[in-house]
């Protein structure tokens, strides 16, 4: 039955390479490397996100690395997305479905109760968009119509570790490997009085990155009575410069809709990214196998001029204006009764969550909030095993100027399964 296990995993890893490509649709995700995905897992999105201060024996930590302490179990998670965004301005409303993998990660007790490892893979951002503008041509009875598209993202393989110093206090690193390509193109047509048919004409850039980041993990639990415990936890990521070589050529539409390359513009040129190192706090009551509620609080240390900047002129190469940003989210998990063998439903992990968060970027001098009402449950499977759902119903920006107003509707699926591997037998 191991061995299946095991397959299994590998296989998961091995498909990674596939289903990595599938993002979510947003017309914000053109900026810069695309929307920035957090490390929560399915049992962590119904509750609005927040885990930097919620200890489970059942569910990987992904959240803060010190809590992986509380893993005395083999855990392997799995977990997939979809979901359905309508994405409206003051002219025009567009519904778009997407989906695809969120998370693999694997944790495992090197000294059982004292010291457990972890690790796994996740998309760190993505790019998925495709959208025009019109532009008036000055002193002319002519449009310029300029139609915009891009994909990829960044995606992120990490090993954590977390350790248990006290009985009380812990303390957890992730180090990370970022790695992927943006891709983008815009191509540019005239319409009016008196234009003939044209092929269209843009510039397409694709930019590869790469670099390691470090996250720090710490936590302190009290237990206030046999049944009660107050946990307060703390993670910071150094973030940093994201090396990247960038590509840039011109392309025209040819007659078949094919596209033909043009003249580069530039060839592999060395510049970076960069990255917002984040400090986050939590706190939570947990009344043991009943009741959970979290807060957790980010901050987000942004550079106001973080676009991508080639080395050999220290500007920002993309025109984006950045800001440093809060997040907070509230959750609560409660558990009828755990040990109930009469009632299924009452074994059932159920979730509710808020989350509110104020996006990085600034456009036309306004910025853009986001905010999610969030649900979901564990479903208990053979022993400590579960099946973990998550909804989430958000909307973002506003329909003003030049920006866009996105409702969206998701849904996580999550698979967890416990075990007591790499232990040895006593007996044959």
């Amino acid at each position: 039955m191991r061995r299946v296990k095991w397959m299994m995993i590998v296989a998961a890893f091995l498909s990674c390479k596939f289903v990595l490509a599938q993002h979510s649709y947003s017309p914000y995700s053109s900026i810069g490397i695309g929307d920035l995905n957090d490390m929560s897992l399915s049992n962590n999105d119904a509750m609005g996100g927040i885990g930097i201060a919620s200890p489970s024996v059942w569910h990987i930590n992904n959240m803060n690395p010190a809590l992986l302490v509380y893993n005395s179990f083999t855990v392997f998670e799995i977990g997939v997305e979809a979901e359905n965004r309508t994405v409206s301005n003051d002219f025009n409303s567009v519904k778009v479905g997407s989906g695809g993998f969120k998370y693999l990660t694997f944790a495992f007790p090197i000294i059982n109760g004292k010291w457990t490892s972890n690790i796994g893979l996740m998309p760190y951002s993505s790019v998925n968009y495709s959208f025009s503008a019109r532009e008036d041509v000055p002193n002319t009875n002519v449009d310029a119509i300029i139609n915009f598209e891009g994909s990829g993202g960044i995606n992120q393989v990490y090993f954590s570790n977390g350790y248990r110093i006290t009985k009380e206090f812990s303390a957890g690193l992730r180090l990370s490997y970022l790695f992927g390509l943006v891709e983008s193109r815009n191509a540019t047509y005239l319409e009016g009085e008196g234009i003939q048919q044209q092929f269209p004409t843009g510039v397409y850039e694709k930019t590869n990155f790469s670099t390691f980041d470090v996250g720090l993990g710490l936590s302190y639990s009290k237990k206030i009575s046999d049944n009660d415990l107050l946990n307060f936890g703390a993670i910071y990521d150094l973030g940093g410069d994201m090396g990247g070589k960038r590509l840039e050529r011109l392309e025209v539409e040819s007659t078949t809709g094919a596209t033909v390359q043009g003249d580069t513009l530039i060839n592999s040129e060395t510049g970076y990214y960069h990255l917002p190192s984040k400090l986050g706090l939590g706190f939570s009551w947990q009344k043991l196998n009943k009741l959970s509620i979290g807060l957790d609080v980010k901050r987000s240390f942004w550079n106001k001029s973080a676009g991508f900047t080639f080395d050999n002129s220290g500007i920002p190469s993309d025109s984006e204006e950045y800001r440093s940003t809060w997040s907070v989210a509230l959750g609560f998990e409660i558990i009828p009764k755990y040990n109930d063998v009469n009632s299924y439903l009452k074994r059932i992990k159920y979730r509710i969550g808020l989350d509110f968060k104020q996006e990085p970027y600034v456009i036309s001098g306004k910025s853009i909030n986001n905010f999610g009402i969030n649900f979901g449950w564990s479903l208990p499977v053979k022993g400590v095993s579960a099946v973990n759902m998550a909804f989430k119903y958000g909307q973002r920006g506003e329909t003003e100027g030049t920006l866009v107003k996105e409702q969206y509707f998701k849904f996580v699926l999550g698979a967890t399964i416990n075990d007591r591997w790499f232990v040895r037998r006593k007996y044959n």
